[in-house]
């Protein structure tokens, strides 16, 4: 069982519709090959993400696969997030291809173009 910093808390997940809304909306996009990231700042919600794997990227295997990455790299660097902040990812086909760390790698690029590291 992770412990402490390696948690990924319940209040700390986008869960409902008219949450991921609101981050497309009001979020700053940045794309690449392999996802589209949506990062928006709301002052006094904490940390929260989301995820959205459509079949369009595979089969039940490969879209599990591909969130196990996502929520693997969201709680090994949710510390380096900014505090405030509300990020979804959105896995786009070709990220059934890539390894951990070749997801690690988009995913940290798109994140850093987004303003979402810091604190």
């Amino acid at each position: 069982m992770a412990s402490g910093m390696h948690k990924f808390p319940r209040r700390e997940r986008l869960t409902r519709r008219s949450e991921y809304l609101k981050v497309y909306e009001a979020g700053k996009k940045q794309v690449d090959q392999a996802f589209i990231c949506y990062v928006h700042a709301q002052l006094g919600h904490g940390r929260q993400f989301g995820m959205a794997v459509s079949r369009k990227v595979g089969g039940a295997v490969v879209r599990n696969r591909v969130k196990r990455y996502l929520r693997e790299i969201y709680r090994r660097h949710r510390g380096q997030l900014s505090s405030d902040l509300c990020t979804v990812v959105i896995a786009r086909p070709a990220s059934a291809r890539l390894t951990f760390h070749e997801c690690e790698t988009a995913l940290w690029r798109l994140l850093q173009r987004g303003g979402a590291i810091g604190e």
